[in-house]
Parts: C-alpha cells; structure tokens; sequence
C-alpha cells in the first residue's frame, strides 16, 4: 500500500528534527509516534496509511501537539496534507488546522484584553 507516503520515514521524520525541536522534546515525540505507529497500524509498510486519520483523532495525538506545540503542529499537520492525496486525511487535517487556529486567535485575543485591562487598571 505505498500509493500514500509513509508518516514516520517520509513525514514526521522531515519535520521533527534536531534542527526544529529540542532533543528532550524530539524524544518524546519520537516515542509517542512509534508507540501510535504499532497501535494506530497506519506504516504504509504493512499497515494502512487510512489509519493515519484514528491517530489524529486520538488523545495520542493531542498529548504530541501538546509536546510539540501549535506551531511545529501546524507544520506537521500541513506536511500530511501537502503529501498525502487520500481526501478524508486531509479532511480531517483541515479540521484539526481550524481547531489549532481557532484556540490561538482565542488565545491572543484573551492576551489583548488582559493587556488592556491592565492598562485601564494602572492608569
């Protein structure tokens, strides 16, 4: 089933590098995703890349983003829809995309009006 690139060697291996994240960091999430690639079974050696979508969706995959991050999320989750052409995996990368956009714009959002009560505070 090698129509779809493989997550970890063609994927997440490109993005999760020395180079882009700290080694603590890099370790986890090297570990996490071999553990899901065993659980999830979506290698596209053997298993099915399909799968890939039961990992997004999982509490496996939130505990990574956690580790990772919303922004070496982002470009994780960009790198699937760029590589593979299955539609229901970039469905639900564009749906996990709008989620991590959504919670950052509220996060900002909130920083702004906490300035600015502060600053209507101080005055």
């Amino acid at each position: 089933m090698l129509n779809q690139p493989d997550f970890l060697r063609h994927i997440a291996s490109k993005i999760l590098s020395p180079l882009t994240i700290d080694s603590k960091r890099l370790d986890e999430a090297r570990r996490i995703l071999g553990e899901a690639e065993v659980k999830y079974n979506f290698s596209s050696y053997g298993g099915n890349p399909k799968k890939l979508i039961d990992f997004l969706l999982s509490p496996d995959f939130t505990e990574l983003s956690l580790i990772l991050g919303p922004d070496m999320t982002k470009k994780l989750l960009e790198a699937i829809k760029d590589n593979y052409t299955d539609e229901d995996i970039k469905k639900v990368v564009d749906k996990i995309l709008e989620e991590i956009n959504g919670y950052t714009e509220n996060t900002e959002e909130t920083n702004v009006k906490v300035s600015v009560n502060k600053k209507y505070l101080v005055s």
